[in-house]
């Protein structure tokens, strides 16, 4: 913006001085040439003057060589008989007692005024481009500032106008931000109070064994599953809208406490170490759909006696879940990580909600198989307010055998 606003001042101004210039040259010109017409029509008159009372050569070329133009070369006369005084050529002038008196046109030299004219001119210019930039100063400040903004508060200084409009602009993005905020808050607070009575419902419903009833029961509380599922995967913040944080081992020893139960009812041993807080770029509502979709997949894929283990470990600004079993593992890891086709019956959107929150902090999602003999999902979170190298690849396969 400030090399614009430059380049038009400085065209600006440099149209305006060509065309100032070109007009003092012309007027400057016009005026040195007339004066130089006028002296040789003055030097030819002194010839003719002294041809009309004698036409002797010696005479006459004593008159040229006193005038200007003779003493230049520039003036000549051709006398009655056909002699040539001075310097040859030139257009005839005047004429008198038989004699023509010529002159050459003499060159036009630029006076001093012409190169202080000119002077005076750039001074003009440059004093134009750097009054006429000033006033733009704050104006192309203040814009460069709401150009940098990125979406955060603006606070600038300049004219009233673009503060009032900087107001404005932050106003909008905070009331869009409150109700952006309070979407996300009411549709996670209602999935997550969905999600806990889901999953036992789901266990009950394994409960009941077999006949058209049940399948019902089961494929309607599969139906809802999904659709809890899928919306809390709407919720999923995106990379760089993080607006809050949580504490993963607090999150977890909140979530725990629900599934241990369920845990101790089919006979699980459970396994949990959260170890010391641990601070992530999530919500706490973010983080716990995330451990939810993780258990609701042990619990629902594995059998009711397969160990599980829950951990939470924080290094070198990573954060670390760990969610693994003693079922079976995963039939396809090659597709387990991808939407919609993790077999077995599921949509996948269990793992997706979950690298969905871990790619978010710049983390990453493993899928390998554990100490326990089964499946072993490990997140990596980028602990917040902490710089870490870049974890990559965002989304690791590995499936050995067992240990």
């Amino acid at each position: 913006m400030r090399s614009v606003v430059t380049r038009a001042l400085l065209v600006a101004a440099g149209l305006v001085t060509v065309v100032f210039l070109a007009t003092a040259g012309f007027l400057v010109f016009s005026r040195a040439s007339a004066e130089v017409a006028a002296a040789d029509q003055r030097d030819a008159a002194v010839v003719a003057a002294v041809l009309a009372v004698s036409s002797d050569p010696d005479d006459v070329r004593g008159t040229i060589a006193r005038t200007a133009a003779g003493a230049e070369g520039r003036l000549s006369v051709v006398l009655a008989d056909g002699t040539r005084l001075g310097a040859g050529g030139g257009s005839p002038v005047t004429s008198a007692g038989g004699a023509v008196v010529s002159v050459v046109p003499g060159s036009v030299r630029f006076p001093f005024e012409v190169f202080l004219v000119a002077g005076v001119a750039l001074v003009t210019l440059g004093a134009a481009v750097l009054l006429g930039h000033r006033p733009f100063t704050p104006v192309i400040r203040a814009l460069r500032v709401l150009a940098s903004s990125g979406g955060r508060r603006v606070r600038l200084r300049g004219p009233q106008e673009l503060e009032a409009l900087a107001a404005s602009i932050n106003e909008a993005s905070e009331r869009t931000s409150q109700l952006l905020a309070k979407e996300r808050e009411m549709i996670a607070d209602v999935s997550h109070r969905l999600r806990t009575p889901l999953a036992a419902l789901r266990l009950d419903a394994d409960a009941v064994g077999s006949g058209p009833v049940a399948d019902r029961i089961r494929s309607a509380v599969s139906t809802l599953g999904h659709d809890v599922d899928r919306i809390i995967q709407a919720l999923q913040p995106a990379e760089g809208e993080l607006s809050s944080t949580c504490d993963v081992a607090s999150v977890v020893e909140a979530r725990m406490a629900f599934w241990s139960a369920h845990a101790a009812n089919q006979g699980r041993v459970c396994e949990i170490d959260v170890g010391e807080p641990a601070w992530v770029p999530l919500s706490p509502d973010a983080l716990g759909a995330v451990v939810d979709a993780l258990l609701e997949n042990v619990f629902r894929h594995t059998p009711a006696a397969a160990p599980v283990g829950v951990s939470v470990v924080r290094h070198a600004g990573w954060v670390t879940l760990v969610v693994e079993d003693g079922g079976t593992g995963v039939a396809d890891p090659s597709s387990a990580l991808h939407r919609g086709s993790s077999g077995d019956g599921s949509t996948g959107l269990g793992l997706d909600i979950a690298r969905a929150a871990a790619e978010a902090t710049g983390g990453t999602i493993h899928l390998e198989r554990g100490r326990l003999g089964g499946a072993r999902v490990r997140l990596r979170f980028g602990e917040a307010n902490s710089h870490h190298s870049p974890a990559s690849p965002r989304a690791w396969r590995l499936w050995r055998g067992h240990p």
